[in-house]
């Protein structure tokens, strides 16, 4: 039986031993040491799908037991506002993700042709309304409380693992791995495997010989100030709202009972105080209210090159941290879990397998930081701020815009670059950041030598998903919460 220990008893620590001990079972001994005087940063509300697939249907929970358990609120998409000063649009998740036989997805064709492009198969404008069948039919995300997520998650694991209160006072490592740990009440412990996820302190991961690659000069969000506030709407949005302000973007995510929102600013472009200043203004602007925190967030931007050194594995926050727009930190975590126990299946260690996770990271990071920054291509230049992001885009951006200024985004699932989101994820935001030209759509599939083909599928699958989205009864998604709330409460299927 293998030993494995967690540092860390935050989302990261709690996702990492609840997908580990449903993979492994009696092959594994967890055992997870958590201080519970250390407070979790406890600010992330907003998931994407890979959350919904990933750990509840992995560790056996319905979805609409997720959604009473967790408090949550479901996410179609995000609204990204003045991002072009003055517009909107909409990223939102697959609305027909089950309908497999459209998989090459050439819908958007006929749509910018024609002026009617409407999302593809994804969902395409903001509102408070969800599918009647959202459950099997559509992708979506969770909005949700972090203090209620961890004690869902310390409730599942309770009688499956070793939980314990404790503070990590040594480490013990030569630099290749971890020999052991001081705890201030338990002593001496040692272990077949570590797992870091003890947040921006990385205690077992910083002992180790690990190499920081920093982003902060393509990415240079690195405070955030969060508030919650009082939803007097009276409805419940089913996204996410991000909106740019000249120093960043402020989030507002719904969750069943307020809104979280947030200010994300550089500390390159703008003081504390000045950024205290100018959200205290948003928020009285907006909602009526004054910031009532004094709270800052600070990170540095950037993330471990290898996740997997020696005997120990770095997951979440402890591996590396880019700004939550996208809301990617659940994304990373269960990539992380899901890589390393794909490829470790066996818990022999080999070297191999070291390899293979830690190239499979990486190029998450970099695939994510492209995306990530993909979102700042506006060429604004009306702040210090935006005029950095302007003149600083990663070459893949630069290239990237060109590309579909000039032909489109690729069709035809050749660009391995283009698989961290589905293709219209990509179209929506290059749409929205007004990068499409239906001239050069029109010649790069005229250039093609199954140009009549392309044409006849995209009008087909454009009609169909116009047909199915039609058809779809919407409702509203306060009413339907508030009729999971009233359920009783579901057992485990576990």
């Amino acid at each position: 039986m293998t030993n494995i220990v967690i540092i860390g008893g935050g989302t990261s620590g709690l996702i990492t031993a609840a997908l580990m001990e449903n993979y492994w079972q009696d092959k594994v001994n967890i055992t997870l040491y958590y201080d519970s005087n250390n407070k979790n940063i406890a600010v992330g509300e907003g998931t994407t799908p890979s959350f919904v697939s990933g750990i509840c249907e992995r560790i056996g929970y319905t979805k609409q037991q997720a959604v009473k358990e967790l408090d949550a609120t479901l996410k179609l998409g995000i609204n990204f506002k003045d991002w072009i000063v003055g517009e909107e649009y909409f990223h939102g998740f697959s609305q027909l993700s089950r309908h497999e036989e459209f998989d090459d997805n050439l819908a958007s064709v006929y749509g910018f042709l024609n002026d009617c492009y409407d999302g593809g198969q994804h969902f395409s404008q903001a509102s408070t309304l969800i599918p009647e069948n959202v459950f099997t039919e559509s992708e979506f995300a969770f909005h949700i409380d972090t203090e209620k997520l961890s004690d869902f998650l310390f409730k599942y694991l309770q009688d499956k693992i070793d939980i314990v209160d404790d503070k990590v006072e040594r480490v013990y490592s030569d630099g290749n791995n971890i020999q052991g740990i001081d705890c201030r009440t338990n002593g001496y412990v040692e272990a077949d495997l570590w797992v870091d996820a003890s947040g921006f302190n990385a205690i077992l991961f910083k002992e180790l010989n690990s190499e920081w690659v920093d982003v902060s000069n393509t990415l240079p969000i690195n405070r955030a100030i969060p508030q919650q506030i009082p939803n007097n709407s009276g409805e419940i949005p089913s996204h996410t709202i991000a909106e740019a302000t000249k120093n960043g973007w402020i989030w507002t995510i719904p969750t069943q009972d307020r809104l979280g929102t947030g200010y994300l600013y550089s500390s390159k472009f703008t003081t504390d105080e000045n950024a205290c200043y100018d959200y205290n203004n948003w928020l009285l602007k907006n909602h009526g209210v004054e910031l009532s925190t004094d709270r800052v967030i600070s990170w540095n931007t950037g993330h471990y090159k290898d996740v997997w050194i020696g005997n120990c594995f770095a997951v979440g926050i402890a591996a590396g941290f880019t700004e939550p727009l996208e809301a990617l930190g659940h994304h990373y975590i269960v990539f992380m879990v899901n890589s390393f126990i794909s490829l470790n299946s066996s818990l022999k260690m080999l070297q191999y397998n070291r390899n293979r996770v830690n190239q499979a990271n990486r190029h998450m990071w970099d695939d994510s930081i492209n995306f990530l920054s993909m979102h700042y291509n506006t060429m604004r230049t009306d702040s210090p701020f935006w005029k950095y992001m302007t003149e600083n885009r990663t070459e893949w951006v630069k290239t990237f815009d060109e590309r579909c200024r000039k032909e489109f985004i690729d069709l035809f699932l050749n660009d391995d670059m283009l698989d961290f989101w589905a293709q219209d994820s990509y179209i929506q935001i290059m749409n929205g950041l007004n990068l499409f030209d239906k001239e050069s759509i029109k010649s790069y599939v005229d250039s093609r030598d199954d140009s009549e083909d392309i044409y006849y599928k995209s009008m087909e699958q454009h009609y169909k998903f116009k047909e199915l989205k039609d058809n779809t009864n919407m409702i509203s998604h306060k009413k339907y919460l508030e009729t999971v709330k009233g359920l009783s409460t579901l057992p485990y299927l576990i």
